[in-house]
Formats: C-alpha cells, structure tokens, sequence
C-alpha cells in the first residue's frame, strides 16, 4: 500500500521549522535593514555638507539663507535634490530642513540647518545642517550630534 500526502505529524513538523527559522531572521533582517537605512541617511548628510561648502565657495563667503533648498537644488548645480533622513523606527523618512525655532522643532525628523549666527541653544553655528533627531542610531550615537 502507498502512502499518498503527508501526516499531520509531519505538515506540524514542518511548520515548527519554519516558524523557528523566522523567530531567528526576521530580527536580524530588520537590523540590517536599519543599519542600511542609517547608512544611507549618514551618506546623505555628507552629501549635504559638501553641497553646503560648495555653494560657501561659490559665493564669496556666504552661507545658504532660510532658502536652503531653493538655493542648494536650483540648476541641480550643488545638488539635485534634499535627500532624505531616516531614523528608523523613531521617524518617517523626511527630506524636510527645518530652519529656526528649533526648540520647537526639535526631534521632527528631517534635517536642522542653522542659517544665521543668531544664539537660539543649539550650540551650532552658521552654516551647519544635521539630522533632526535626539535619537541614538543602532550604534547608541544621537542623530543630531553627527
């Protein structure tokens, strides 16, 4: 006699498998879906830096105004485009740049960018961009102080 299909023994066997081998690699996929995210979001600020010094150069001395984006993406000359800022799993993704009151938009996501010497308690001076996070990255590093 032939035995046609799989016993219940077998199809729980199986699963007990499968779900073991999910218990142990989602977590670690997650993990480096993150690092990757933070990689590319740390890249990006590096991106914006040097967009940020380069129109410094361009224009004798000066820095960006509150217009950041307008004048960093105009022509694509310094930049193409704001890239975005990841901090998963604490905010979206965000290529917004927030520019003063950052007490009140502190910890928005995004990026923070300091266009005058005015003090206002972020210790940052003209012509600084950083992510916008109190957070710590997978590293325990805060966001804002890259």
């Amino acid at each position: 006699m032939t035995k046609n299909g799989f016993t219940a023994i077998e199809i729980v066997i199986a699963l007990a498998v499968v779900v073991i081998i999910s218990i142990i690699a989602v977590p670690r996929f997650m993990n480096v879906l993150r690092k990757s995210e933070e990689g590319a979001t740390k890249s990006a600020l590096g991106a914006l830096r040097g967009a940020i010094a380069m129109y410094y150069g361009d224009h004798e001395g000066n820095y960006p105004s509150a217009e950041i984006v307008k004048e960093l993406t105009e022509n694509g000359k310094y930049i193409q485009e704001i890239p975005y800022a990841s901090c998963p799993p604490y905010h979206k993704k965000s290529n917004k740049i927030y520019v003063g009151d950052f007490e009140k938009n502190k910890n928005l996501g995004g990026w923070a960018y300091k266009e005058d010497d005015a003090e206002d308690g972020t210790g940052r001076v003209k012509g600084q961009i950083w992510v916008n996070s109190a957070n710590q990255d997978s590293k325990g590093n805060i966001w804002s102080e890259l």
